[in-house]
């Protein structure tokens, strides 16, 4: 299912050229954009996130609680007994181990870099009132809580094991575009992957 070519760029040994070049020049027409025109991009960027925040910050809330609730479902159902793998195999590592290392790996660099960066940042720079107090305080644990809680959990997990089940069970590619497969099917797949690599 795979047919994504892939070859040498440069100093990069396997890359799809034509994902590769799209993000590049997508990426440096932000910074070039930023970089030369800083007020009127600061301005576009201001108004973008404030139309978004304001239509649609309804949506991410309930979104984020209604993956929580989903996931906190699905580990209880049935349906957290389906294996990640085939059904023969055996686990590689045992659940305390596991549950080791995806801690580690969802939070390690967060909390290395963040931990503290986080909450000053928002005490220094509220969303919402005046900064420096006491109110300033609250709300920037209450927002670094929220960033390193059980929701951005559902949220990580959610992904994974979309991306796991697909992978390994299914036999698909370890992309996103693999989640995708239920809803568009085997033959828009295949469309998707000749027209992202032609």
């Amino acid at each position: 299912m795979d047919h994504v070519k892939v070859g040498r760029l440069g100093i990069f040994p396997r890359v799809s050229r034509p994902v590769f070049l799209t993000s590049a020049l997508l990426i440096m027409a932000f910074i070039i954009f930023g970089t030369l025109f800083n007020e009127q991009a600061e301005l576009v960027f201001s108004q973008a996130k404030a139309f978004v925040s304001l239509r649609f910050g309804w949506f991410f809330i309930v979104v984020v609680n209604l993956t929580l609730v989903m996931s906190i479902y699905m580990i209880f159902s049935r349906y957290g007994d389906i294996r990640l793998g085939h059904q023969n195999e055996k686990p590689e590592y045992n659940l305390v181990s596991w549950i080791g290392m995806l801690f580690s790996a969802g939070i390690g660099i967060g909390l290395i870099y963040w931990g503290t960066a986080e909450p000053l940042y928002h005490f220094m720079s509220p969303p919402l009132g005046d900064g420096e107090t006491i109110e300033a305080a609250k709300l920037a644990m209450n927002i670094s809580f929220l960033h390193y809680g059980f929701h951005v959990w559902a949220l990580y997990g959610m992904v994974a094991l979309a991306l796991a089940y697909f992978h390994y069970r299914v036999g698909l590619p370890l992309a996103i575009r693999s989640t995708l497969y239920p809803l568009i099917g085997k033959k828009y797949m295949v469309l998707w992957v000749i027209l992202s690599t032609s």
